[in-house]
C-alpha cells in the first residue's frame, strides 16, 4: 500500500494509506480502457520501458486506435531510432481473457509486420486524422538534434522493423497474473515475428481529496528471449516453423542486446561473439557485462564495483566512468596504453583514462586486436580493487 506522509519531524508526521481502486468494478472511479490509453498517449513514461528493453528508449507517442486487419490497435508508440511499440490496454474483470488478449496483440504483429512504411503512416494519419502527418518529425522531436536519425535512414530503419516482425509488445492493465511458463509455451507457437512482450501493470490508488489518483506501475511479467522461427524448405516452398523446445534461444536474449550487437557486427563481422569470448576469458577477474543503451563492461569485488568501459554502438570505448578512482583506474591505463598503439592517458581532476593521441576514443576493435595486452591491463585493475578491499576493511 503507497503511503501518503506529511509533517516534519518537529511538528510530527502523519501516515494515510492509499486504497487501491478495484477495478473489477465498471467504471470504478472513472476507470476505464479508453482512461488507460489516453493515459499512455500523453503520458508514455508511465510506462517503465527503459526497465524492460532500454534501447526503446526515448518514446514518442504517435496514436490511439491504429486500424490493422485484425481490428485496432491501442497504443502505438515509437523511438527516435525506428523502433516500433504497440501496446493493448486490458482491464482484467474476465480472468479468462488474459490468455485472448496475448493472441490479440500478437495477431497485431503479424498485421504490422505486414505493412509497407507507407501503408504504416497511412494508417498512423487515418487514426490520428491527420492527412499530411510525418512520423519522422513527430519521433525526432523527443532529442535533440544529435541524436535523431536522417529521414531515409529512419524510413528504412522502421521498414526493416515491420518486415521482421521487431516490436516490443506491451498488454497494460491491472491485476495482471499469468504463468510465466505457459506463456512461454504459447508464445513459441508464433514464429517468423522478432519481438519481446511485456505485462505492465497500473495499480491506481484513490487519493485523500477524491478526483485524483496515484498510479504505481509496475512489471510483473517480461519474456526474456526472443521468438525465433526455423525456416524449413519443405517440397520447394519455404515455411517458418517454431523452434523445437528443446532449443534455447541463444545470446542475444533480448531487443536491446540484438540491436547493440547487430550495430557492431555491420561494423565489423564476428565482433560480438569475439567479445563475448574475450569477456568470458576473463571470468576470473570477476569481469561482467551487461547491454543496458551501450554494452557496460565492470568489475567487481567484495567491497567495490567499477565501471571499466562503456561501448556504444559505434564501437566507441568510453572509459571515463570511474570518477574518484584514479588511484586504482591509473594502473590500468598505463596497461592499455602499453597493449594498444598510439594511445595515450589522459588525466583530468577526477579522472584518468585512454585515449588516442589524436584525441579520438578507443573502439573496441583496438582492444580485441590487442587482446593478451587488455588481459594485463584487466588483471593490474583486479590488484588495485583488492588493494582497495584491504584499505576499506583496515579502516
Amino acid at each position: 500500500m503507497p503511503l501518503l506522509v506529511s509533517g516534519t519531524m518537529e511538528k510530527g508526521v502523519s501516515v494515510n494509506g492509499l486504497s487501491r481502486c478495484d477495478l473489477k468494478k465498471k467504471g470504478e472511479a472513472g476507470y476505464n480502457e479508453r482512461w488507460v490509453q489516453e493515459l499512455v498517449h500523453k503520458a508514455p513514461s508511465v510506462l517503465p520501458i527503459i526497465d524492460i528493453e532500454p534501447s526503446f528508449f526515448p518514446v514518442a507517442p504517435v496514436c490511439i486506435e491504429l486500424p490493422l486487419a485484425s481490428g485496432y490497435l491501442d497504443n502505438l508508440l515509437i523511438t527516435p531510432t525506428g523502433d516500433i511499440i504497440a501496446v493493448e490496454c486490458k482491464l482484467w474483470r474476465n480472468g479468462e481473457a488474459r490468455r485472448e488478449v496475448i493472441a490479440q496483440i500478437i495477431d497485431y504483429a503479424k498485421d504490422l509486420q505486414a505493412l509497407s512504411f507507407e501503408d504504416f503512416q497511412d494508417a498512423i494519419r487515418k487514426a490520428r486524422k491527420e492527412p499530411k502527418f510525418n512520423l519522422h518529425a513527430s519521433a525526432s522531436d523527443t532529442v535533440d538534434e544529435g541524436g535523431r536519425l536522417e529521414e531515409q535512414k529512419f524510413v528504412d530503419t522502421v521498414s526493416r522493423n515491420l518486415r521482421r516482425g521487431r516490436f516490443l509488445l506491451l498488454i497494460v492493465g491491472d491485476g495482471i497474473t499469468e504463468n510465466a511458463r505457459g506463456l512461454t509455451e504459447f508464445l513459441q507457437q508464433h514464429a517468423g515475428l522478432h519481438f519481446s512482450l511485456a505485462m505492465v501493470e497500473l495499480a491506481v490508488h484513490e487519493m485523500p481529496e477524491g478526483g485524483k489518483w496515484l498510479v504505481v506501475p509496475s512489471v510483473p511479467l517480461r519474456t526474456e528471449t526472443i521468438v525465433r522461427g526455423i525456416v524449413q524448405f519443405e517440397s520447394g516452398a519455404v515455411a517458418i516453423a517454431a523452434p523445437p523446445r528443446s532449443v534455447k534461444s541463444e545470446t542475444p536474449s533480448t531487443l536491446s542486446e540484438e540491436s547493440l550487437f547487430e550495430a557492431l557486427d555491420r561494423k565489423r563481422p564476428g565482433t560480438t561473439e569475439q567479445l563475448i569470448a574475450f569477456l568470458a576469458s576473463c571470468d576470473d577477474l570477476n569481469v561482467h557485462w551487461e547491454v543496458v543503451k551501450h554494452f557496460v563492461v565492470r568489475m567487481t569485488s567484495d567491497a567495490a564495483r567499477i565501471t571499466v568501459f562503456v561501448i556504444n554502438p559505434d564501437g566507441l570505448v568510453d572509459m571515463g566512468y570511474a570518477p574518484g578512482m584514479k588511484t586504482f583506474y591509473r594502473a590500468f591505463v598505463e596497461k592499455v596504453v602499453a597493449a594498444v598503439p598510439g594511445t595515450v592517458a589522459k588525466e583530468t581532476e577526477k579522472s584518468v583514462f585512454a585515449k588516442k593521441a589524436n584525441g579520438s576514443l578507443l573502439t573496441v576493435w583496438d582492444l580485441l586486436d590487442n587482446s593478451s595486452g587488455i588481459r594485463l591491463a584487466l588483471e593490474a585493475l583486479r590488484q588495485q580493487l583488492e588493494t582497495f578491499d584491504e584499505t576499506q576493511t583496515s579502516e
